[in-house]
């Protein structure tokens, strides 16, 4: 008979620990560029050398239903694409407001070069460019190329992808040298659906447009790297069926932290097992929104602390993964300092 009540209790145990649900939510978080640009380089030139390799050999060719096909009208795309490229760089840093002045030189500034390795020039030439441009620093489209094709009316329904691939290079005015080399390759598609699943065939773009929205895309990726930039992150609320707590996840959906944390607080110090470590873990996320990345790690202490033990594996998983978050985040906000404060 004891035994009998101890696996009911195991039993019930498993049961408590599993009623535990998780939504998702996106935050928008400004993070550091993953190249700082020194704080001495005040004035910029945006240049394309306009490289290519030697056996990039399809500029005026896509592929059609899975079949290589010449274009019928030829076009410079290289050229639309590489003015949209930079064009889109330089907004991107006019909104940044992180340089004093910004010159973008026309694309046709150097002529198109065929190469079997995309390097560095030589130094004379970084040189004369900064003399010429008064700038401290050079931002430099080393490469772009791209590719496009359409399978309209291949298998079940229409899609529209571009390969981009582009090489950027930093040169350093003041140390007169390359200090920085960003390769970005990527991948662009159209399905033609709206956001209900409906084929619209107007949203299926050519090969000219969809190359330049691919570029422009690229430029702003690139101005991501070297400015710090607003991104979207994931989140996770964690949850049960408890009518306090799909409450509070209700309010923390409409961006009304304070109210919810007035009920998760009710439970941070709960001697049921499963309440606190939810309490905590949402009193952590509210904690972040209010910009107070300290005591959201103080709360994921708390909550791994509380969530330690065979019956809370999950729960304690979700914990530790939040709180590298933090982690992170926290890593993220002091170079944002410290990048301000060497300005």
């Amino acid at each position: 008979m004891k035994r009998k009540s101890g696996i009911l209790w195991f039993v019930l145990l498993l049961s408590l620990s599993s009623c535990v649900s998780y939504e998702n939510f996106s935050i928008e978080v400004f993070k550091p560029a993953k190249y700082t640009i020194p704080p001495d380089i005040h004035k910029v030139a945006i240049v394309s050398r306009n490289l290519k390799y030697e056996n990039d050999t399809l500029q005026n060719y896509q592929v059609i239903n899975r079949h290589l096909v010449k274009d019928k009208i030829k076009f410079d795309v290289d050229s639309l694409a590489i003015k949209t490229c930079l064009d889109s760089l330089e907004a991107k840093l006019l909104v940044n407001s992180r340089f004093d002045s910004i010159l973008v030189l026309p694309v046709n500034s150097f002529p198109e070069a065929r190469v079997k390795e995309i390097r560095p020039d030589k130094a004379g030439w970084y040189q004369k460019l900064t003399g010429e441009t008064g700038a401290d620093g050079l931002l430099l489209l080393d490469m772009f190329s791209s590719f496009y094709s359409n399978l309209e009316g291949y298998n079940s329904g229409p899609l529209v992808s571009v390969i981009s691939s582009n090489i950027w290079s930093f040169y350093d005015g003041k140390q007169q040298k390359i200090t920085n080399r960003y390769v970005l390759i990527d991948t662009l598609y159209w399905d033609g659906t709206d956001v209900d699943g409906h084929i619209k065939r107007l949203r299926i773009p050519g090969k000219k447009a969809a190359i330049q929205l691919a570029a422009g895309i690229s430029g702003q990726k690139y101005a991501r790297h070297i400015v710090p930039a607003w991104t979207m992150v994931d989140r996770k609320l964690m949850t049960c069926k408890k009518p306090e707590f799909e409450k509070a996840a209700s309010l923390a959906q409409k961006t009304k932290w304070e109210e919810a944390s007035v009920i998760w607080q009710k439970y941070a110090e709960s001697k049921n097992r499963q309440d606190q470590i939810i309490a905590l873990y949402n009193l952590a996320l509210s904690s972040e929104m209010a910009g107070n990345i300290d005591l959201a790690l103080d709360y994921t202490g708390r909550a791994a602390k509380a969530s330690s033990g065979a019956f809370w594996t999950d729960e304690n998983d979700a914990v530790k993964k939040y709180s590298a978050k933090l982690y992170r985040r926290q890593i993220e906000i002091n170079q944002l300092k410290n990048t301000n404060e060497s300005r």
